[in-house]
């Protein structure tokens, strides 16, 4: 009876942080679908808020342990990940109008939220400021490398830090492109490469070397 006991009590404590967290993702897609009614952005940012997707978790994270003063995210969304990152200077672009009124009512002062794509930040922040982290993840797959290139490397000049997802070679047909960011090589190095829990991607840190 006493080994029942036990082993139900670890069979229920090993369970609830996974219905918890169950839990948690249902309510946040319930309560993103409510807002999409008021500001009609992308609907595929309703099945995709933080606490469903781990990526974005490892993206915060990485971006932490930069240290960054000014970071800077394109396709930032509703603001998921530069929301949580610790910078006193936090930009974030996305070319969806809905999607950044959304992130302005979501996360009211914690950047600023801009309708624009990577070519707009020159013509928001000044050529001679620093970016210390630049973010770009996920949305990045719908570009071809040839475009993918065209909207980094011309921030690189001004860049420390590149955080960049990669697509496993046999992910999903839905990520049309799944890119080695060999277009990098001759400007930056990979620091590290880490693993999305349950995704078939690995979230890359780059540093700016030329």
């Amino acid at each position: 009876m006493n080994f029942a006991f036990r082993a139900a009590r670890s069979v229920s404590s090993t369970s609830l942080p996974r219905l918890f967290a169950a839990f948690h993702c249902r309510c946040e897609r319930t309560w993103l679908r409510a807002v999409r009614r008021v500001f009609g952005f992308d609907p595929w940012h309703v099945s995709a808020p933080y606490s469903c997707r781990p990526y974005k978790r490892s993206a915060v994270e990485l971006a932490n342990s930069l240290r960054p003063v000014t970071v800077v995210e394109v396709g930032c969304g509703l603001g998921d990940i530069l929301s949580r990152v610790n910078a006193a200077e936090r930009y974030g672009f996305d070319i969806d109008t809905g999607v950044i009124r959304a992130a302005r009512f979501l996360h009211p002062g914690a950047a600023r939220w801009i309708h624009g794509d990577a070519s707009s930040v020159a013509l928001v922040i000044q050529r001679d400021r620093r970016i210390d982290c630049l973010i770009m993840v996920n949305w990045i797959h719908a570009l071809s490398p040839q475009q993918l290139a065209a909207s980094i490397l011309p921030l690189l000049p001004r860049t420390r830090y590149v955080i960049l997802d990669a697509i496993d070679p046999d992910g999903p047909a839905s990520y049309r492109f799944k890119h080695d960011f060999s277009f990098l090589s001759p400007f930056a190095e990979r620091l590290s490469s880490t693993r999305a829990a349950g995704e078939p991607r690995s979230l890359m840190v780059f540093k700016v070397t030329a």
